[in-house]
């Protein structure tokens, strides 16, 4: 009997998972949406990218210099306080201090 309950806990286990973090919402990667890269919002409030999980999505907009229109970028990171002018800097900048500014994070969307 003790073999028996032992089992079924497990495959409960197995089948139910333990506390795994499911996929509320999945933005597919598409050019026509700006999707750069496909990531996923989690239940737990979490973003994932490239099996990596962030704990913010930022949208950012502002103009780019010599820009005629505003640019908008999403980017998943953890650090909550990245603005836009250090983003478009990491990506037109030949410094390593202005790429550097993006280590840990991910632009998933431009637009």
């Amino acid at each position: 009997m003790k073999k028996l309950l032992t089992a079924v806990v497990f495959c409960t286990v197995l089948f139910v998972g333990c506390g795994k973090n499911e996929t509320t919402k999945t933005y597919e990667q598409s050019e026509k949406d700006g999707v750069v890269k496909t990531y996923y919002e989690m239940d737990d409030g979490t973003w994932k990218c490239d099996d990596v999980t962030y704990q913010h999505r930022l949208e950012l907009s502002g103009k780019m210099p010599n820009a005629a229109k505003d640019s908008r970028f999403v980017v998943l990171t953890d650090q909550e306080g990245l603005t836009f002018e250090e983003v478009s800097k990491s990506l037109y900048s030949s410094s390593m201090k202005d790429v550097r500014v993006m280590e840990g994070s991910v632009i998933v969307e431009m637009k």
